[in-house]
């Protein structure tokens, strides 16, 4: 059975019988993985096609050698950081990479991209700061505008 229906025929009974159960992402299989809190540049480096809104967005990660992070470039990166209602607006380029475990990424480390090419005014509204989920069989990028559903921008490497 599709685990959606099964979820929200659950969902409607327990409404039907007075409670509130939520199907939480710990029920089932998961969109991305779980944040990590031990990840290193190393790990991260590699080829990475998008899904959701970032479908036919790529961006490729290499490190460099003593740093916590590399050089990245980016194929049909969005222009803004609201990539649903401008896919159309797009972008090729290329810059650094790094792993920020700075105060505002909370706990958790995550990928912050600085763009080179193209120019400021292109990528100044851009999404640039993508949280981190590793697991034993997939790597993802995202950009977690709620923790309480799939991320609508993630990118998986493959």
């Amino acid at each position: 059975m599709n685990k959606k229906l099964l979820c929200a025929g659950i969902a409607l009974a327990a409404l039907a019988g007075g409670l509130f159960v939520g199907c939480s992402s710990d029920t089932f299989e998961r969109c991305v993985p779980r944040k990590s809190a031990e990840v290193s540049s190393a790990d991260l480096e590699g080829s990475y096609r998008g899904s959701g809104d970032a479908d036919r967005t790529t961006i490729t990660l290499k490190t460099t050698p003593g740093q916590f992070g590399g050089t990245m470039t980016v194929r049909k990166w969005p222009s803004s950081d609201f990539p649903r209602y401008g896919k159309d607006q797009t972008f090729d380029g290329s810059g650094t990479w790094q792993v920020d475990k700075t105060a505002d990424s909370g706990k958790y480390p995550m990928v912050r991209l600085s763009f080179d090419e193209p120019d400021a005014l292109t990528t100044v509204n851009t999404v640039d700061l993508l949280s981190i989920g590793v697991d034993s069989k997939r790597t993802a990028l995202y950009d977690e505008a709620d923790p309480d559903t799939c991320p609508a921008f993630r990118l998986e490497r493959g």
